[in-house]
């Protein structure tokens, strides 16, 4: 019998359906009631960073720049109610490679947490984006550019 995992509200599952020359699949959280697909690193990182922004959780210790119009902002940010329960978030896994992602912080522009495989046998942190992919290219034993990688982002 699988031993049911708990889901925190900074906790992201990626699903990884296809890789080869780039990622693609889809992201899960508690704070959403239906999956985002990415295509690509960039895809990943850019669904991830959206859904931390509209949800104010983990809160970025700087405010993000912006050209166009800001909405006015709010005192204080409310976390959500939870929208998909720890059962559901376990049931997903991707056909290639799943990964639980706890972004602990957000700082410096950029995020700090701990990557996991699914099982949570392999637990490793990340003090970025850069080195949270560095993270998942090791695990799935392709090769990682970072050139090619900041190229894209």
């Amino acid at each position: 019998m699988r031993k049911a995992a708990v889901f925190s509200m900074n906790m992201v599952r990626i699903c990884i359906d296809e890789y080869g020359n780039d990622l693609s699949g889809r992201v899960y959280s508690k704070l959403m009631l239906v999956p985002l697909l990415f295509s690509g690193c960039s895809g990943l990182l850019l669904q991830m960073d959206d859904v931390f922004e509209r949800v104010g959780y983990p809160q970025a210790f700087q405010v993000r720049r912006t050209f166009f119009k800001p909405e006015k902002l709010k005192g204080r940010i409310h976390m959500p109610a939870k929208l998909m329960d720890d059962e559901e978030l376990q049931r997903q896994s991707g056909r290639c490679r799943t990964f639980d992602i706890v972004v602990q912080s957000r700082r410096q522009s950029g995020w700090q947490g701990i990557l996991m495989n699914s099982d949570r046998t392999s637990i490793r942190e990340f003090q970025s984006e850069m080195d949270l992919l560095h993270c998942i290219c090791q695990d799935l034993e392709i090769p990682f550019n970072k050139a090619d990688m900041e190229a894209v982002l």
